[in-house]
């Protein structure tokens, strides 16, 4: 069970909400694909601007999902090091490897804002439809953000030799 710390439970709220709302994405891709292939099998009519919302809607589903799946541990991890190494240098380990994760996630977070910007000022977006590529880049940064702040509690469990993940729903 994960501590009862204020900040956690609001993080833990928080990235729940935005993985809800990258599930909904997903469903809404889902439906959107078979949409597609209906229309351009069986009708004969292809959509083309089905591309351009998917990607977009892609960019919501990875970033918002990203938190999530950073709590509850369900990131794809190789434990070579934590069966052979005695628990202090996993512990160690834990911490260093999320710093450096932070520190990259961060400059992720940073250059999608700087990016969002960019956007604006020149007026970028999609090909078929135009949909102004703004808002996602603004998706990049807050979903990029939230894993950060998601990173640096797992770094503040490792050191207090806590478990790191979230077991999911509570």
């Amino acid at each position: 069970m994960p501590s009862d710390r204020p900040i956690e439970s609001i993080v833990r709220k928080s990235v729940r909400h935005l993985a809800i709302l990258a599930g909904v994405t997903l469903l809404f891709l889902m439906l959107l694909t078979v949409y597609a292939v209906v229309m351009r099998y069986i009708f004969n009519a292809p959509i083309l601007w089905a591309l351009d919302v998917g990607r977009m809607g892609l960019v919501v589903l990875v970033f918002f999902g990203l938190g999530y799946c950073g709590l509850t541990g369900g990131h794809i991890a190789v434990d070579f090091i934590s069966v052979l190494a005695p628990p202090k240098l996993v512990r160690v380990s834990d911490v260093i490897i999320r710093s450096g994760c932070f520190v990259l996630i961060a400059l992720m977070a940073w250059q999608g804002f700087k990016q969002g910007l960019d956007a604006i000022e020149m007026g970028e977006g999609t090909n078929e439809l135009e949909i102004p590529l703004f808002p996602f880049f603004g998706v990049v940064a807050l979903g990029s953000a939230i894993y950060c702040i998601v990173l640096l509690l797992q770094v503040s469990r490792a050191a207090r030799r806590e478990p790191m993940d979230d077991p999911g729903e509570s």
